[in-house]
C-alpha cells in the first residue's frame, strides 16, 4: 500500500526539479556573463571566477527557490487532478486538507531555508564579494607595468624599469606632502605580496631621501616595507545583526522584502491549492494563469514593504494573505470535495 504523504510528496518533487534545475541554469548563466564583464575592470583567473560565483549562489538560489515552488506545486495538483487521481482520492473520503499536509511541511522547510540564505547567508557574501572586489581591483591597480608613468601604490607614485613573475627592478617611488615636503625612495628591486588583504611593498637594497628648502635628509637601507590595507581603506565587514540594523536605521527596510518572499511558499499553497485542486469534468486551468500572477502580486507586495513597509504592516499583509488564501481554499475546494 502507497503512503499518502509519500505519494503526493514524490509527485512534488518530480515537479520541482523539473521547473527549478532549468531555472537554476539560466540564473547561473546570468550571472557568469555577469562576471565575465568584471574583467573590464579587474584581473581574474577561473578560480577567482568560481568564488565569485559562490558569493553569488545564495541570490540565484534565494529567488529561483520560491518561483520553483509556486509552478511545482501548481503542475503537480493539476497533473493529478487531469489525471482524475485527485477524484480517486476523494472517493476514498481522503478529504483535500489530508492531500495538503505534506505540502505544507515541504513549504514550511522552504520558507526557513529561504530566511537563512535571505537573512543571514546573502548578507554574508555580499560582504565577501564587497571585500574581494575591492581586492582584485586594487590588485590590478598594483599591477605595476615597466616603462610607464602614473602609477601609484596608495599614495605614492612608482616607476620600474623592469619587472618578471615575483620582482620589480629599478624601483622609484616618489611622495609629495602637503606641506611642501618630498619623499624619494631608490631600491634595485621590489616584491609585492597580499597577506590577508594586506599589500606589502617590499623594497631591497636601496635609499631614501626626505627633502625640502631647508632641509635634506638621507638614508640607506637593506629591506624596508610599505603596506597598503584594503579592509580599513575600502571595506569594513559587518556582522549579521549590525549589518541588517545599519541598512533598516537609514530607512531601507531590505529586511522586510526578503522576510516576506521567505514566507513565499507558505503564502502560496492555499491560492494555489484552491486554483488547481478541479474537477477536470468541469474544469480546466493552466498553472501558467495561475503562477505568473501570484508572482507577480507578492513581488509587487514584497516591494511596497521595501519602499514603505514596518514589521507591523508585514505582520498584518502576512496574516490576511495566508486568512484570505484559506478562505479561497474553503470555499473553491473544501465546498465541493
Amino acid at each position: 500500500m502507497v503512503n499518502l504523504s509519500s505519494y503526493i510528496s514524490k509527485a512534488f518533487t518530480k515537479s520541482f526539479l523539473t521547473i527549478f534545475l532549468p531555472l537554476f541554469f539560466i540564473g547561473s548563466l546570468v550571472f557568469i556573463v555577469k562576471i565575465s564583464t568584471m574583467t573590464s575592470y579587474m584581473q581574474i583567473d577561473f578560480y577567482d571566477m568560481m568564488k565569485i560565483f559562490s558569493f553569488n549562489l545564495p541570490s540565484i538560489l534565494f529567488y529561483t527557490l520560491p518561483v520553483s515552488f509556486m509552478s511545482a506545486l501548481a503542475i503537480t495538483f493539476i497533473r493529478l487532478s487531469n489525471e482524475n487521481e485527485l477524484i480517486a482520492f476523494f472517493s476514498l473520503t481522503i478529504k483535500p486538507q489530508k492531500l495538503l499536509n505534506p505540502i505544507f511541511l515541504i513549504a514550511m522547510l522552504f520558507s526557513i531555508i529561504l530566511l537563512l540564505i535571505g537573512l543571514a547567508l546573502m548578507p554574508l557574501t555580499a560582504q565577501q564579494f564587497s571585500s574581494f572586489k575591492a581586492e582584485k581591483i586594487t590588485e590590478s591597480q598594483l599591477n605595476i607595468t615597466p616603462s610607464q608613468l602614473g602609477q601609484k601604490f596608495g599614495d605614492f607614485f612608482v616607476f620600474i624599469t623592469d619587472k618578471d613573475e615575483h620582482t620589480m627592478k629599478n624601483i622609484t617611488i616618489f611622495k609629495k606632502e602637503d606641506n611642501g615636503s618630498n619623499q624619494l625612495f631608490i631600491a634595485s628591486d621590489a616584491t609585492l605580496n597580499n597577506i590577508n588583504s594586506v599589500f606589502y611593498l617590499t623594497l631591497n637594497h636601496g635609499s631614501g631621501y626626505t627633502y625640502d628648502e631647508k632641509s635634506f635628509k638621507e638614508i640607506t637601507y637593506d629591506k624596508m616595507e610599505m603596506l597598503k590595507d584594503i579592509n580599513s581603506d575600502e571595506f569594513i565587514f559587518k556582522n549579521i545583526v549590525e549589518y541588517w540594523s545599519e541598512l533598516y536605521k537609514k530607512g531601507k527596510n531590505k529586511i522586510l522584502f526578503f522576510i516576506f518572499l521567505s514566507l513565499l511558499p507558505l503564502l502560496a499553497l492555499y491560492p494555489i491549492a484552491s486554483s488547481t485542486i478541479v474537477n477536470p469534468r468541469y474544469k480546466k486551468t493552466s498553472a501558467f494563469f495561475v503562477v505568473a500572477p501570484l508572482t507577480i502580486f507578492f513581488y509587487v507586495i514584497s516591494s511596497l514593504l521595501e519602499k514603505d513597509g514596518t514589521f507591523l504592516i508585514l505582520s498584518v499583509t502576512t496574516l490576511l494573505i495566508f486568512i484570505v488564501g484559506y478562505i479561497l481554499f474553503r470555499v473553491r475546494v473544501l465546498k465541493y470535495f
